[in-house]
């Protein structure tokens, strides 16, 4: 996880829209390709809520299988490991090793959509001009909301592989709320010597294991959105076991195809520690009420007029 800008427009306004739309476009195409594929090792410091934390990354890719190796370079010591769609997160001062399996690869930040055209009804985006990031030349685009339903992005990627090199996500009064940069970066001929290699774990540890696969289940639709915020729309709707109690918390995930907040709704909520209102932490907003006797919680990379508005929007099919 990982993320976001601001600067001023050097050739938006002197390129005309479809070379504009082209160029964007491509930019896109090739970051989305990137962010999966290639080997390349670097450091990168991530930015939020005043809080600063380092990590080193190693990237590997063979024969359309993905490894990813992080590991903490300040604050607590941990790393995490994921290849063949299975996460293990190694916390060495507590003895402890968490493995998770998933379906899905783990970025860095919200990627650029595709659909470029699904995306401009939302935001404007922008080719800015040429910036240096870890000693790399990059391009710099914009993408800026068209209202304060959503927060904006500022992406460096790098000319060479078009990978994100840093990002910066900001809120509609323009203030960065979180902030990724890599400080070094270096591309690789082959995966890195340790990707692709059983994960060893001392005897000591302990270990929890989640198979996320098997638990997950599709969702019915009692639950739904009356009236969502302009341009979101449920993509996901799941059911998600709790390990400590029989009962499953729903999921739902709304998303304009860049900004995503997820709802979780669980029964029987009597807990001192259930959130009733809202908190914050960076660019991620939380918001929770009750209804009738369900705990409604809605949380996502979103303003908080947004986040509230769609837990708010939550109703119960009769």
């Amino acid at each position: 996880m990982i993320k976001r800008l601001l600067m001023i427009a050097l050739l938006g306004s002197v390129i005309p829209g479809s070379v504009l739309a082209e160029s964007v476009q491509s930019w896109i195409n090739k970051m989305s390709s990137s962010s999966h594929q290639g080997n390349y090792q670097g450091t990168f410091v991530f930015w939020r809520d005043q809080k600063l934390e380092a990590m080193h990354i190693s990237h590997g890719s063979k024969d359309g299988r993905i490894w990813v190796g992080l590991e903490s370079l300040n604050g607590e010591s941990r790393q995490l490991i994921h290849q063949n769609g299975e996460v293990t997160s190694i916390f060495p001062d507590k003895h402890l090793v968490s493995i998770n399996e998933m379906t899905s690869n783990l970025p860095f930040h919200p990627d650029l959509p595709k659909d470029i055209k699904q995306l401009s009804k939302h935001y404007e985006l922008t080719m800015l001009g040429q910036d240096r990031v870890a000693s790399r030349e990059t391009q710099v685009i914009l993408v800026n909301p068209k209202d304060a339903l959503r927060y904006g992005f500022k992406y460096w990627l790098d000319k060479d592989t078009g990978l994100m090199l840093r990002c910066d996500v900001f809120n509609e009064k323009k203030k960065v709320l979180e902030h990724m940069m890599f400080t070094d970066f270096e591309y690789l001929q082959a995966p890195p010597h340790e990707a692709f290699k059983q994960t060893a774990i001392p005897r000591n540890y302990k270990i929890l294991k989640q198979d996320e696969t098997q638990s997950l289940r599709k969702a019915g639709d009692n639950w739904f959105a009356a009236q969502l915020p302009e341009g979101f729309v449920l993509t996901k709707n799941i059911l998600k076991p709790m390990r400590k109690k029989q009962d499953s918390v729903q999921q739902l995930v709304f998303s304009d195809g860049l900004a995503s907040v997820s709802v979780f709704i669980d029964r029987n909520v009597v807990t001192p520690h259930r959130l009733d209102g809202h908190t914050s932490m960076g660019s991620v907003n939380a918001f929770g009420l009750m209804l009738g006797d369900h705990q409604v919680t809605a949380i996502g990379e979103a303003p908080l007029d947004t986040v509230k508005w769609i837990a708010k929007s939550i109703r119960h099919r009769q």
